[in-house]
């Protein structure tokens, strides 16, 4: 078993082949990211590789099922959407998942841009292929990393029919981007990190401990359930707790499609 702490470039011999066929299982058709993936980690060490490969996994496959021609007929969706990687760290998902949906255009958020950001697209573009060939990159399609808050209006504004990704985005974060994506009819997925008792009005732990639930992983999924269902979202997805104890996913979509029909009627001469 691999501590979930480690970083990528300290684990070697058996381990790392172990981690290196986890993630190859993780990337089918695109194995080169294998090579990009573990080239990076020597330039910008980073804990965190398996989480957001299996959260990207699952998200990835969730905005596949949106595109399709069953939810997309027109395709008009595809066309037009951008996925956000909101109070996205490092960018790693949002870079992933400009790799995986190239005709997709891709944007990151933080309040800062750290350095590991470049090694990250250094590496994509020495290993990863181009989609088209006459684009100029390989990760054309990543168009911006914008620095800055996401709740403020001036960084952040999404259209219907867009997708937002949070990963552990900490207290107000979560339900931040949960009634951003219901104001403005978008799908989402969001990994709750810490979620502050009482935040959201329910309550865990007690001041007199008669009650309380001690055990974080038991409060921490009741968190998430409570705030999936005041968004009124049903489905919560899960990566392995082996990897990290903030482990649930809440995925849903807003997208409102006879809105964005009405839209395309007011804008018709």
């Amino acid at each position: 078993v691999i501590d979930s702490n480690s970083m990528v470039n300290s684990i070697q011999g058996e381990s790392r082949q172990h981690l290196k066929a986890h993630v190859s299982a993780r990337c089918p058709g695109s194995l080169e990211l294998v090579d990009a993936l573990f080239w990076v980690s020597a330039a910008s060490p980073n804990e965190e590789l398996c989480e957001t490969l299996e959260s990207v996994t699952l998200i990835g496959a969730d905005i596949n099922a949106l595109l399709n021609k069953e939810n997309d007929p027109t395709g008009k969706r595809k066309r037009s959407m951008t996925i956000y990687d909101l109070a996205c760290g490092h960018g790693l998902g949002g870079m992933l998942l400009a790799y995986r949906f190239p005709f997709i255009n891709v944007i990151c958020i933080d309040m800062e841009k750290r350095p590991c950001w470049t090694s990250y697209r250094a590496a994509f573009e020495k290993f990863g292929v181009k989609a088209n060939k006459q684009d100029t990159s390989v990760t054309a399609n990543l168009t911006l990393f914008r620095v800055g808050d996401i709740m403020s209006s001036e960084v952040f504004q999404p259209s219907n029919g867009d997708y937002l990704m949070c990963l552990h985005g900490c207290n107000e974060l979560s339900p931040f981007v949960l009634s951003t994506g219901q104001s403005y009819k978008t799908g989402f997925a969001v990994m709750p990190c810490c979620l502050r008792d009482g935040m959201l009005g329910l309550t865990t732990s007690s001041s007199n401990n008669n009650w309380g639930i001690a055990d974080d992983t038991a409060r921490y999924s009741i968190q998430v359930g409570y705030l999936a269902g005041k968004f009124g979202v049903a489905k919560v997805a899960a990566i392995s707790q082996c990897i990290t104890n903030r482990f649930l996913i809440i995925i849903g979509d807003y997208w409102d499609d006879a809105r964005e029909q009405s839209l395309d009627d007011e804008t018709k001469p």
